[in-house]
């Protein structure tokens, strides 16, 4: 009885994610790998509905979906994330079609070599592939020097976290020239629509601050306003090794972008 409750509920959130309609008891039978009657679906349905996994909009359509509903859907769908669309241009379209916003920064090997004090005024931090200079002090050289060997993104997470905002606001600034976001209006429309979401809020995903913020995962509110969420994770595209953070309402398809490593009972 219970698989057959969670068959039925799994197949109400996957037609709901291709139509964006309500799901009605007629179409979901044709989607059920089982003969089941309208009458015991829509029985199936009071019960969802009753359990706040379902609601029902207007008293003669169907069931959607309620946002706790969609969340313990991606819990469950997303826990290991790999990239089917893993080409630029098809990530971009997935991102249009879908009405998702993506931030995507390339992963490359930039670790810190050395550091040089020059006088005692400055420290140069000497990355494999960038340099910053910041102001010399004796308990700053004794901590980067224990950071030896770290990557860039590394180190700027930890100044972040321990208050060095200096450093981390230099090396923001460099990282943002790699950076790409794709379909931004997400943003903007989600700001024009939530009155605690705004410029501010925007700022942080389209300067990238979000993307250091999170680890991989996903997200719900209050991180994002009720009914979206976050995922994080890394990804191949276009044969590179890329930190990625997408951003949409929960009834989007997120499975476009994403396989889905865990198979319904």
């Amino acid at each position: 009885m219970k698989k057959r409750y969670d068959q039925i509920l799994e197949s109400v959130v996957h037609t709901f994610l291709q139509s964006h309609e309500p799901v009605s008891s007629a179409r979901l039978k044709e989607t059920l790998p089982f003969q089941i009657a309208p009458a015991t679906i829509r029985y199936y349905f009071n019960k969802m509905v009753e359990k706040g996994e379902l609601t029902q909009l207007h008293k003669s359509s169907g069931r959607i979906p309620t946002d706790e509903t969609m969340k313990r859907y991606w819990r469950r769908h997303l826990q290991e994330l790999d990239m089917i669309a893993d080409a630029m241009e098809e990530v971009a379209k997935v991102s249009e079609e879908e009405d998702l916003f993506l931030l995507l920064k390339p992963i490359k090997d930039n670790r810190l070599l050395q550091i040089e004090k020059v006088g005692e005024k400055y420290l140069i931090l000497v990355f494999k592939e960038d340099e910053y200079v910041i102001r010399y002090h004796p308990q700053i050289e004794t901590f980067l020097n224990d950071l030896k060997g770290y990557q860039l993104e590394e180190i700027k997470q930890i100044a972040r976290d321990v208050g060095m905002m200096t450093l981390y606001q230099k090396m923001r600034a460099k990282r943002d020239e790699e950076m790409l976001t794709l379909h931004p209006e997400t943003l903007i429309r989600l700001a024009q629509k939530e009155s605690r979401w705004g410029v501010r809020q925007v700022r942080r995903f389209l300067e990238g601050d979000v993307l250091d913020e999170l680890p991989n995962g996903l997200y719900f509110d209050p991180h994002v306003p009720k009914g979206y969420m976050i995922v994080r994770t890394e990804a191949m595209i276009n044969d590179r090794r890329t930190r990625l953070l997408c951003m949409g309402s929960l009834d989007r398809d997120y499975t476009k972008l994403f396989k889905n490593p865990v198979e319904s009972d």
